[in-house]
């Protein structure tokens, strides 16, 4: 007992004594996103464990601890309790500290000086924070409405960086606009007044959707500057926080030119139409389908702002034509758009029948001018059928003159427009009967067709030669193989895409089943290949398409086993995996 007497006086000036609490910041200015270290000390015991919520309004606590002390120098007793706490600033400006309780005691208020670069200082710590930043870039600055333009964002760093970071893609604060990464983070080197920065780049493409101003709002980074391994960090994650934004970004959307003539509005770097036949339109068969496929190719629109292509087939020819295809291959550089249109045309008699062109006006946004782009007309001949009986009129050659009975038409007529005019009668009552008998003889002549081409196919042998018509789906994904196996075999680059598509959809379960789908997790060869094959079908190259490579390659692949699951949308890793 007397034992706890003794002890109990000795520490009776400790309890009797009011805590003196004082605070202070480790540094005064600070930059926005910048770590500051502020310290609160009390000289005895505290009445209360201390209530930091106060300092969430203007501030975001990321660390925090506690430390205590016992000392006693010449029979004088003393206990220091110190709370250190790690603030990131959430605005600029002077920001208050707001006084803290410890139960019955508080500590003074403080003010933090908040910029929004941070200060020149010759600390070395505060310049190793000055030597990271990030920024957004655009080309163009001032696009038009639709026009692709590529948003470059950039971490610039001269210290080394923890692998623990992450960096937000940009947003649309003001105005409307859709924007998508292109590609993936890529690390490169920059130097920039005379410094000699790591820098990590990223890319978008943003297409605006209504002139005026568009903001693009700050980015923000969050990482760790590597400052060495410390004896007390094992795992190597230590090092100084930092937290980085960009600036605002403005961008002027000029609105479509007023000298723009063309029926769609089509700012891109460059636009070509393709034409592809399955068989050679001067050398078609009576009654027998072949296929045509119209593709337009854009650099910097996505496949699904183009419009479907205007055909005008001839009035004796019957067409058909399936949902369009559309395919985006983006790159660094920007995106390219296909959209892929697939027709069955049927010609049931002899004849010549011609196809006009095709146009589609668009905008060069490099040289700022309006261009056409252009599928040369063609001439269908047709033969090795039946000739067009009586009352079945075959479109003339575009050198034949008008009949005198039916008005010459407009210069810009299309030539469908002229057959249509010359087939109409000049006055009904004298040629009622006329009408009526090629009514009738149409219905004899659609009757024997179909019968004949029923019988046609019933006896065509099942081992006849593959042609290059479009490939029925298979929904067996052995079969879809053998399909395309042949289509390389027999060297037929529209049987092959065809077949193809048909394997990614029922082998590989790609939805959508797109050529472009398998393309991302082709090998380099498989890619090579694709590749080729698209130049074979689009007409850009002068050699002849040869499929063993890419039937090999389609035998070697190997599909990936699982999917890589989807990031929060606004937040990325800085350095992504693989």
């Amino acid at each position: 007992m007397r034992f706890w007497l003794l002890v109990a006086c000795w520490f009776l000036p400790l309890w009797v004594q009011a805590a003196t609490i004082t605070a202070e910041f480790d540094r005064n200015p600070v930059a926005v996103g910048d770590p500051v270290v502020v310290r609160f000390s009390a000289a005895g015991v505290v009445g209360g464990e201390p209530d930091f919520t106060p300092l969430s309004k203007d501030f975001e606590i990321q660390g925090r601890s506690q430390s205590n002390s016992f000392s006693m120098i010449n029979g004088v007793s003393s206990v220091q309790t110190v709370w250190e706490l790690t603030l990131f600033p959430r605005i600029t400006g002077n920001v208050p500290l707001p006084p803290i309780a410890f139960g019955a005691d508080q500590s003074q208020p403080l003010v933090l000086q908040v910029l929004d670069q941070p200060p020149p200082n010759t600390n070395a710590g505060a310049s190793a924070a000055t030597d990271i930043f990030v920024e957004l870039s655009a080309e163009p600055q001032q696009p038009y409405v639709q026009q692709q333009t590529i948003i470059t964002q950039r971490l610039l760093h001269l210290a080394p960086l923890q692998p623990q970071a992450s960096l937000t893609h940009p947003s649309i604060e003001a105005g409307k606009g859709n924007i998508q990464q292109l590609g993936k983070t890529r690390n490169t080197t920059l130097m920039r007044d005379g410094r000699n920065y790591q820098v990590i780049e990223r890319r978008y493409a943003l297409y605006p959707q209504q002139s005026g101003d568009l903001v693009l709002g700050r980015t923000t980074f969050e990482g760790s500057l590597a400052t060495g391994q410390s004896q007390f960090d094992p795992f190597g994650v230590a090092g100084q926080r930092v937290r980085r934004f960009s600036e605002p970004f403005t961008l002027q959307i000029q609105t479509q030119p007023a000298a723009y003539t063309g029926k769609y509005w089509l700012p891109a770097k460059s636009i070509s139409l393709n034409a592809h036949w399955d068989t050679p339109p001067d050398k078609l068969k009576a009654g027998e389908p072949v296929g045509l496929t119209l593709a337009i190719v854009a650099d910097g629109l996505a496949a699904e702002q183009l419009p479907k292509l205007e055909l005008k087939i001839p009035a004796a020819i019957k067409a058909y034509t399936d949902q369009p295809e559309f395919r985006n291959e983006n790159n660094a550089q920007g995106i390219v758009g296909v959209r892929q249109e697939k027709w069955v045309l049927v010609a049931p008699y002899n004849g010549d029948y011609a196809l006009p062109d095709i146009q589609l006006d668009w905008w060069n946004s490099t040289t700022g001018k309006q261009e056409t782009a252009t599928i040369n007309a063609a001439t269908l001949r047709v033969s090795g059928g039946a000739a067009a009986p009586a009352g079945q009129v075959t479109p003339p050659p575009p050198q034949t003159e008008a009949q005198p009975a039916t008005p010459s038409p407009a210069p810009s007529a299309k030539p469908q427009q002229v057959v249509a005019d010359s087939l109409m009668p000049s006055t009904w009552s004298t040629n009622k009967q006329i009408i009526v008998a090629l009514l009738l003889l149409w219905v004899v002549l659609t009757t024997a067709w179909l019968l004949w081409q029923w019988k046609h196919r019933k006896s065509a042998p099942v081992s006849a030669k593959p042609t290059n018509v479009a490939l029925p789906q298979q929904r067996n994904a052995k079969t879809a193989l053998q399909a395309l196996a042949t289509a390389c075999k027999n060297n037929q680059p529209q049987a092959a895409h065809d077949a193809l598509v048909n394997w990614i959809d029922v082998g590989l379960n790609l939805r959508p089943a797109l050529i472009a789908r398998l393309r991302e997790q082709a090998n380099p060869v498989l890619q090579a290949e694709i590749d080729a094959l698209g130049v074979a079908l689009y007409g850009r190259g002068d050699s002849a398409w040869r499929g063993e490579g890419l039937w090999q390659a389609v035998k070697t692949f190997q599909p990936s086993a699982a999917q890589t699951p989807a990031k929060p949308a606004g937040l990325a890793e800085l350095y992504p995996q693989g």
